[in-house]
Order: C-alpha cells, then structure tokens, then sequence
C-alpha cells in the first residue's frame, strides 16, 4: 500500500479513537457517577495540560532530528492504549477519572502530529491527499458512533473503553507502518527552541485572531458534543440516539472532506472558516429550538457546513499562514482551538447544565458561536502571512 492508503489508515484509525474517547466521554464517566460539572472539570483540567503540551511538541517537531511527527505520535499513542487497558481493568471512579483525562490529552496532542504528516509527504514530493484521508477519518468516526450507540446500548459503559483499546491499537499499527526519514535539522529549525508562545502569536497577528474566534466556535461545538446525551435525554433519547446523531453529524462531512482538494483551489481558507462559523451559529440555533430527537439529528445535518469546513480549511489556514521554520507548530497552535474551545465549552457548559438544564446551557452555546462567528469573519479580511 503507498502512503496515500497508509495515510488514510492513520486518519481513519485516529478518529475512530477521537470517537471512543470525546463522544462518549460524558456517557462513560456519569455510568460511573460523576456529575456533568465533574466531567466538564476533567475535560477542562486535561485539556489545559494538552494546550501547554500542544505548542511544545510542535515545536520539537519543527526542530527536525530523531523527534519528528512520527517517534512523538507513536509515544503518544501508546499512552492511549494503555490508558483504554486501565480503563477496562479498574474499578475505582477517581482512577477512571485520571485515565480518560489522560486519553483525551493525548488525543488533543496527537492532532496536530497526525495532520502535520500530510504535509511532510508533500514536502518530499509523495502525493497525499490530506481532504480525502480527512473525510476516511470522518466515515470511520461515523461507523464508530455506530456501533458504539447499538453496544452501549446491549453492553453498557464497559463498551466504551474496549473500543478504545481496538482503536489506540490500529493507530499503533499505522503510524509504525508509515515509512518516515529523519532528517538532519536545517539551521531555522535548529533555532526553534521552545515554544515561545508571545513571540510566535505577535510574529502572526491575523492567525492569532482568527485563533480566538476559532476557540470560541469550537467552545459551541464541545458544549454541544460532550453534552449531546443530555441534549437528546431532554427530548426523550438515549445511548442509542447518542450514536446515530454523532453518526449523522460524522457522514455529513464526508462530501466536504472528500472533495476538499477542490474546494481549497477555489476559495481561501480564510473565507471558508468564516462561512463555517456563519453556519455553526445557524446550527446553535436550530440545536435551542430543537424540541425532539428528529430536530436534532435535522440540526446535526449542518455539521458538512460547519465543522467539516473548519477541520479541513483550518489545516490549510495555519499550512498557508506559516514560515516553513513554524509549520508544525502552527498546526499544533491551531490544533489548541479546539483544545482551548474544550476547555471554555466542557466548564462552562457542565456548570450551566448542572444549575440550570439544558437549556440556559444552550443559550450559552449560541451566544460563543455568535461571537466566535464574528471575530473569525474580521481576521479573513486581514492579510494572513508572517507578520499579519
């Protein structure tokens, strides 16, 4: 098989555990007695630790050497696999508790890595098409929802992590089976010491925006899918709902992620993020009228037009608006979007469930799409490139 295939392995493999991991997340931890606000805690704690890990290991990649996107996605990957064994093993709520903290951290840190190989093939003249490998990460992420839904469903919570450990293991086998060419640092990259994040954010002022509405976007989207069980418990579902919703969201960005490389020739990235966060805010409202599982799922049809947007058009973004020295760490920094908009979304968004329901929680979805929306439509009429 040549890389392109290996590649979409890689892509498939990873979301299919992103699936296990974040999806369920709320479902898992409340079987074993924590409270919305609790879960919105450990999500909230852990992704802090994969913001500061993120730029870091970006950076460490950009260096070049023995620590590029590969050894540093196998070390990460293993930590995810024996984190899904503990999870099947023990019994204790406050060790379960570490442990998926511990998997959705090295989830956060894994993304910016598995997106940054695409463009290490391209940068060595081997055709990858990152959108097609993008959009085999979004139907693996769907079959996933799936069978998840319809096990949890027949098995319980103990599903949850099973499906971990089968995913960590195949994302194992791939990233092993991508071939990979350390090579010797050129001298920008053996500058790149640390992640010095004031000087990398104010070298990049229009990223550095476009970062903050981004955060606040993807703060909608957590609240609304790591609380999407209590969503659809409002209006009469279940487990089994939980999993054909996610379903339904994940093969709605498949046209999109499939024919990507086409749309990116057409359109700057820039301009694509900013529709996608006009129709994240539509989908915030729909999810606040929603009034029975049929709306919602109807809601989750948007997902083509928001988020499959944004997760490919904010690869290209960060790939175009960087310095070849930075291209992995502004990956790694776009990538902290989502993490950061974890942190924000899964706090707030457990605290104002756990006080007022659902829907005070919803209203504050909407209003973090509406002003993420905003700021990410400014930052696509600056210039982007070093310097803003």
């Amino acid at each position: 098989m040549k890389e392109n295939g290996k590649y979409r392995l890689l892509q498939g493999s990873y979301w299919a555990l992103f699936c296990t991991g974040y999806g369920y997340v709320t479902y898992f931890l409340m079987n074993w007695g924590y409270t919305a606000g609790e879960v919105g805690i450990i999500t909230a704690v852990f992704g802090a630790l994969a913001a500061l890990l993120q730029p870091l290991l970006g950076r460490l990649a950009d260096r070049g050497g023995r620590f590029g996107w590969k050894p540093l996605l196998l070390c990460l990957a293993s930590v995810c696999l024996a984190s899904a064994v503990g999870l099947c093993l023990l019994r204790t709520k406050l060790l379960l508790g570490i442990l998926y903290g511990l998997l959705l951290l090295c989830l956060n840190a894994m993304m910016p890595l598995v997106n940054a190989a695409s463009f290490y093939y391209q940068s060595q003249k081997i055709a990858v098409d990152f959108g097609v490998a993008r959009g085999v990460g979004s139907l693996c992420y769907a079959v996933t929802s799936l069978l998840l839904g319809r096990l949890t469903a027949l098995a319980g919570a103990p599903a949850v992590p099973l499906a971990g450990v089968v995913a960590a293991a195949l994302v194992l086998a791939a990233t092993l089976w991508l071939p990979y060419h350390p090579s010797q640092p050129t001298p920008q990259q053996a500058a790149a010491r640390g992640p010095v994040a004031g000087r990398f954010l104010t070298r990049y002022p229009t990223f550095t925006i476009m970062l903050a509405g981004l955060v606040l976007l993807l703060a909608f989207h957590n609240i609304t899918n790591t609380y999407l069980y209590q969503m659809l418990q409002a209006v009469g579902g279940d487990s089994n709902s939980l999993g054909t919703a996610l379903a339904i969201a994940a093969v709605m960005e498949l046209p999109v992620m499939f024919g990507f490389s086409h749309i990116i020739r057409r359109c700057r990235a820039a301009v694509l993020l900013a529709f996608a966060g006009c129709i994240f805010t539509a989908k915030a409202v729909l999810f606040l009228c929603a009034g029975s599982v049929w709306l919602i799922n109807a809601a989750q049809l948007l997902q083509m037009l928001s988020f499959a947007l944004f997760a490919s058009a904010s690869v290209y973004y960060a790939e175009q608006s960087m310095a070849p020295a930075d291209k992995v760490s502004g990956q790694a920094w776009m990538s902290c979007t989502i993490t950061a908009g974890a942190i924000i979304g899964n706090l707030t968004g457990g605290w104002v469930l756990d006080v007022g329901g659902v829907r005070p929680m919803l209203w504050l979805a909407l209003a973090f799409a509406a002003v993420g929306a905003v700021i990410v439509c400014l930052a696509a009429h600056r210039k982007e490139g070093v310097g803003g």
